[in-house]
């Protein structure tokens, strides 16, 4: 590539903008932090610059980084984040350098603060939960909140369901919070959300000038708070804009009031609603200016034909992405594959999972000796992902829940806290062969 070539500055390793970069002749300086190094699971694509910051969430950060990359000046196109907790720094890093960016600071802070996010929806007329917010949950004054019922206690400006938790009372609020301290937990402003119920929807899109260009809407097999607090990983399903008309019907009218009041003019978003089936009545959960994660970039090129990472770089550049979906007939499903508590020593391979019917994609996150949690603490925590697809929900239900108990047959793990003698007795069941017992004679 050469020097005088286009280049846009990426902030976090989003594989589908650094993809549609180069696929559109702009060379991505990609900034990234530790995790790359540490998790050693991906490597930036030929024809991208790592620039390595130590915390590319913070503007010092990403400063110190790119003026000793010799990157300061030099005409990038946009600057760009897919990363949920770098977005504010990324809206200010573009005022610094003078670039232009999908979304501008002020706009920024409406798609992090969950707080003011739902003050800000609820003025323009949508439903959304009672909230308040906790300043320092380490020094909480229980006498200062309003009355609330059951609520969900999350961090103000959080992601992915980490450190949330589900409270019924100020006694247990006041306990969950003094566990998080006990824990160690880095947030410290949290918000009390009132506890809706019903289905969890997802939806996924994207705005130009804005307008709501597209938009695809899945569900959650089960609320993502509810799996995560039952110990279960996440699966997603996808409705279809024929068959579920009514769905997209009920859903693009709150959506597009939610994102026109929340000042998004143009980029890629996700948003999370709650159905309630008897009332019919759809609440306003969440919105990031960000894709989803979850395979949903996978699932909606699936079924609509819809790169999210091309729309988001082309609304970078200020350029209309003018999508044109391909509805295919098929249904599709994503899941993440489920762990044991334990040391991960075996697994079906890429190749044996894609093998199995309706497989269209397989990604494999943790590698052998991984010493897996013994509880799932957020929404995107699992040994891998598999996106599924087949004729009808009900055929992709079937072989989501023969994949899942056929993964978890073929998994091994070392369980966690056993003694000397379980850990005998675990190889014996597994690796009888192998056992070495010692005798008072030798054998003959």
């Amino acid at each position: 590539m050469s020097e005088d070539q286009p280049s846009a500055l990426l902030v976090g390793t989003d594989v589908y903008a650094m993809r549609a970069c180069l696929r559109t002749g702009i060379k991505p300086y990609v900034v990234h932090g530790p995790h790359l190094n540490d998790w050693g699971s991906m490597e930036l694509p030929e024809g991208a610059v790592g620039i390595f910051a130590e915390d590319p969430t913070s503007i010092e950060s990403i400063l110190f980084s790119l003026r000793r990359a010799g990157a300061t000046e030099r005409e990038f196109l946009f600057v760009q984040t897919s990363d949920e907790e770098a977005l504010v720094t990324v809206a200010a890093l573009a005022k610094v350098l003078d670039l232009p960016t999908p979304v501008e600071a002020d706009i920024a802070l409406h798609f992090r603060d969950k707080w003011l996010q739902k003050q800000i929806v609820s003025a323009a007329g949508v439903d959304v939960a009672a909230s308040q917010v906790i300043e320092d949950i380490q020094h909480l004054d229980p006498a200062g909140l309003a009355d609330f019922g059951r609520a969900v206690l999350k961090p103000l400006a959080g992601a992915g369901t980490r450190n949330t938790s589900v409270v019924g009372s100020r006694e247990e609020l006041v306990a969950t919070c003094q566990e998080y301290r006990r824990r160690g937990v880095p947030q410290r402003t949290f918000v009390l959300e009132e506890f809706i119920t019903g289905d969890e929807w997802m939806v996924d899109g994207v705005v130009f000038d804005g307008e709501l260009q597209f938009l695809s809407v899945g569900s959650y097999v089960e609320p993502c708070l509810t799996a995560v607090d039952s110990n279960r990983v996440l699966q997603l399903e996808r409705f279809d804009p024929t068959a579920d008309a009514g769905v997209y019907d009920l859903a693009r009218p709150v959506v597009a009031a939610a994102l026109r009041a929340l000042g998004l003019r143009r980029g890629v978003f996700h948003m999370e609603l709650f159905h309630q089936q008897d009332t019919g009545r759809l609440v306003f959960g969440e919105c990031a200016a960000r894709t989803g994660g979850g395979l949903i970039h996978e699932s909606v090129e699936y079924k609509f034909g819809v790169d999210l990472g091309a729309a988001a770089i082309r609304c970078a550049a200020g350029v209309d992405p003018q999508v044109e979906p391909k509805v295919r007939p098929d249904s599709v499903s994503t899941i993440f594959l489920a762990g044991r508590p334990g040391t991960l020593i075996g697994r079906p391979s890429p190749a044996e999972i894609r093998a199995l019917p309706g497989v269209e994609h397989v990604r494999l996150d943790l590698p052998y000796g991984f010493r897996m949690a013994d509880s799932v603490a957020d929404t995107t925590e699992g040994v891998g992902q598999v996106m599924l697809s087949g004729r009808t929900r009900e055929e992709v239900r079937e072989r989501r829940e023969f994949l899942t108990q056929w993964f978890d047959e073929r998994l091994t793990v070392v369980p966690t806290h056993a003694d000397y003698p379980e850990l005998r007795r675990w190889q014996q069941a597994n690796w009888p062969d192998s056992v070495s017992p010692f005798g008072t004679y030798p054998r003959d």
